[in-house]
């Protein structure tokens, strides 16, 4: 007998993309088993809101209607990009971070219209972008530049920048390339130069805790290092009390050695102020590794950053 597994998801093509794959994965994994996909429209998705972010709950807006459907049994589990997903203390009595899919390109990029370079923008081109952290990196590092608010899904926003509304927008790489428009890309950013937001280029899947069943059919798909560097990022962004209005950015990877190292920095909104760390533990230290990183930031102000960055939003 089939078994068909409810998987949540918005609406948006790179949602829709992503989701899709998930289920091809599990499916694949798990013989017997069809997944059939449940759109959802949440917070984030009404087209009536225009404001910013922050007035209805920040990313997590675009997390919460998929949650409500696990909880409610209109589904049996959902796919995030992480990096909108909040921390694990935040996150519903009952659900669990199940999986993480194999990790994508974690850098950010800078997209223009033809014929045009990120490096020739003039003194005062407008730069979209609704991430704190990209901003306050721009005005570390760009200073001449003008950021701008800039949101909606990517196709959205290309569209702005066609439009002129601003003259480059700040994306992931990750998300142009599920969407096959990397031909878009004008610049890519390494991390020395942009940090990228934590948990970045990973999806992850969502499901109840109490579902052991579901819970090994997920394990099938799950991703070890993929995981593991995503549950120090976040727990570091747990320690920090950080949220999706600070500019905190950062990367965990794999050494050559099977170390684990963490890169991470706080940036002041005006990019004027940055506290920065890069540590390196075992493998299953993992979250002394995030515990202590986050120290280190705090031990150089962090807390504070963050605490000015909250009373600005």
């Amino acid at each position: 007998m089939t078994q068909t597994l409810r998987i949540a998801t918005r609406k948006s093509k790179m949602a829709l993309t992503q989701t899709q794959h998930v289920a091809n994965l599990i499916e694949k994994a798990n013989p017997g088993v069809k997944c059939e996909l449940v759109g959802i429209v949440t917070d984030g998705d009404y087209e009536k809101f225009k404001g910013d972010l922050k007035t209805i709950g920040g990313k997590g807006a675009f997390v919460k209607g998929l949650e409500v459907a696990i909880l409610n049994g209109d589904a049996d589990l959902a796919v995030h990009s992480m990096k909108d997903v909040p921390t694990d203390e935040d996150l519903p009595e009952g659900l669990t971070i199940a999986a993480a899919l194999k990790r994508d390109d974690i850098r950010d990029v800078a997209v223009c219209r033809d014929n045009e370079s990120f490096e020739e923008l003039p003194e005062g081109a407008k730069v979209g972008t609704c991430s704190v952290r990209r901003a306050a990196q721009i005005a570390t590092n760009f200073a001449y530049l003008t950021v701008v608010p800039l949101r909606g899904n990517v196709d959205t926003r290309l569209q702005k920048l066609e439009d002129g509304e601003v003259d480059c927008a700040l994306l992931a790489k990750s998300g142009l390339e599920r969407l096959n428009l990397q031909s878009r890309i004008s610049t890519v950013f390494e991390p020395d130069m942009m940090l990228p937001a934590l948990a970045q280029g990973t999806v992850g899947v969502e499901c109840r805790s109490d579902n052991t069943e579901l819970l090994d059919m997920l394990s099938k798909i799950n991703v070890k290092d993929s995981y593991t560097c995503l549950m120090v990022e976040r727990h570091l962004l747990q320690h920090l009390g950080g949220n999706c209005h600070t500019p905190v950015g950062g990367y965990c990877e794999v050494t050559k050695g099977g170390n684990l190292r963490l890169i991470a920095a706080v940036y002041s909104p005006d990019g004027k102020t940055t506290v920065r760390t890069r540590m390196k533990m075992p493998y299953n230290d993992w979250a002394e590794l995030a515990k202590a990183a986050a120290d280190d930031l705090k031990s150089q102000g962090a807390e504070q950053i963050i605490a000015q960055a909250s009373q600005a939003a």
